[in-house]
């Protein structure tokens, strides 16, 4: 087996690096260890720097989880091989990186250490079906109210939900990020999530970026599902926005149309004209061709909430 710098790189200075494989469904999911304690960490070989459990809401009294989320206190210095290297120890140490943004720099506390977190038991999590989550999401966000409504950019789509995309997990090579698409400049915090699969880590910190239209469970739900069926990896968190890996990404529009479907049904802002500039909407024209045609060649993932 090659060794976890092999893996990922050997050198931090590298320009480039291919999309971490997860592994495929099965019973042999890291186990679940619990977070780091508040001070400094280090994990093997990396430093991750001086930080503590993230605050839970401060509107609830008694959250229904305990904290799922370790952070650091400010930004980290070359956070993304940082990343890179606690991915390949997420087998051994059951706690997956995620590159952290705050609102802005007037809010920097915001929300990993403003008590904005509501942590959610995978319970919640496990009574979803993320087909339902999105057809939920297609009918409430993106089909306006009405006996006949106005669906012409959800075309080759209705008013119906096209379902979910079959399995399109391949064996080919990843695809390679370059590192500067993750603005590696940026004040990322690192956080910790103890969790056995990335996507779980949205429910059990209790993100709620997504809060206007979609629950933490809901996300992690459907993120479930896009780990399982394209390998999809969860990267990072801002405030109201969340990054993926996709390492197959669609490579033509025909591809692309039903992924693109999805991706609206849980983020109806990616068809909007705001967002980030790395985002979606500025490229989709508010259609979900448009959509389809941005998401052609592209390993990362920007979804934005309004």
């Amino acid at each position: 087996m090659p060794s976890r710098h092999a893996l990922f790189g050997s050198s931090p200075a590298e320009s480039f690096f291919s999309v971490p494989a997860l592994p495929t469904p099965g019973p042999d999911r890291p186990a679940v260890h619990g977070l780091p304690p508040a001070g400094q960490c280090r994990l093997e070989d990396v430093d991750v720097g001086l930080g503590r459990l993230a605050p839970t809401s401060r509107f609830r009294p008694e959250p229904e989880a305990p904290p799922g989320l370790w952070v650091t206190d400010g930004p980290v210095a070359d956070p993304v091989p940082a990343w890179r290297r606690l991915v390949g120890l997420h087998p051994e140490t059951g706690l997956w990186p995620l590159l952290l943004m705050s609102l802005a720099a007037d809010y920097d506390d915001r929300p990993w250490h403003s008590g904005e977190l509501d942590p959610v038991p995978l319970a919640r999590v496990d009574a979803l079906e993320p087909a339902a989550v999105l057809a939920e999401g297609w009918a409430d966000s993106l089909v306006p109210i009405g006996e006949n409504p106005y669906v012409e950019h959800l075309y080759p789509y209705g008013a119906a939900f096209p379902g979910l995309v079959a399995p399109q997990r391949s064996e080919g090579p990843a695809a390679s990020v370059a590192v500067d698409a993750l603005h590696p400049w940026a004040p990322w915090r690192l956080g910790l999530a103890s969790c056995r699969r990335p996507a779980d880590a949205v429910a059990l910190i209790g993100w709620n970026g997504a809060i206007n239209s979609r629950s933490p469970e809901q996300v992690s739900a459907v993120l479930r599902s896009w780990e399982d069926r394209f390998g999809m990896v969860l990267l990072g968190l801002g405030f109201a926005v969340l990054k993926l890996l996709v390492p197959h990404p669609p490579s033509g529009v025909s591809e692309a149309l039903p992924l693109a479907a999805e991706l609206a049904a849980l983020c109806p802002d990616v068809l909007s004209e705001d967002g980030p500039l790395d985002g979606f909407g500025y490229a989709s024209a508010g259609t979900i061709t448009g959509l389809a045609r941005a998401m052609v060649d592209r390993p990362v993932w920007t979804l934005w909430w309004d």
